[in-house]
């Protein structure tokens, strides 16, 4: 049980930043939005087009690689009170 305890606690960490990196997303997609309808995108180093679409696209790399190690740690944890069990 105390093996459920600590991965229910460490889930729900891991969510609550998860969601949060989600809202980060969302904001910055309506930057860019805003940005691309005002065709107000800057000719420097991170503030051209192709400089938000890579910014984006990392952040969305960071919530895909966030939400594989949720799954991760969840099978792990299954399988190791499986294993306890047995």
């Amino acid at each position: 049980m105390e093996k459920m305890r600590e991965l229910a606690a460490l889930l729900a960490s891991g969510i609550e930043d998860y969601d949060e990196q989600v809202k980060v997303l969302q904001s910055e997609r309506l930057k860019y939005i805003r940005l691309a309808m005002t065709d107000g995108f800057g000719t420097d180093e991170g503030a051209s087009k192709d400089s938000w679409l890579l910014h984006l696209k990392q952040l969305e790399d960071s919530l895909t690689r966030r939400r594989n190690a949720l799954r991760q740690a969840i099978l792990m944890a299954a399988d190791d009170m499986r294993k306890s069990e047995e």
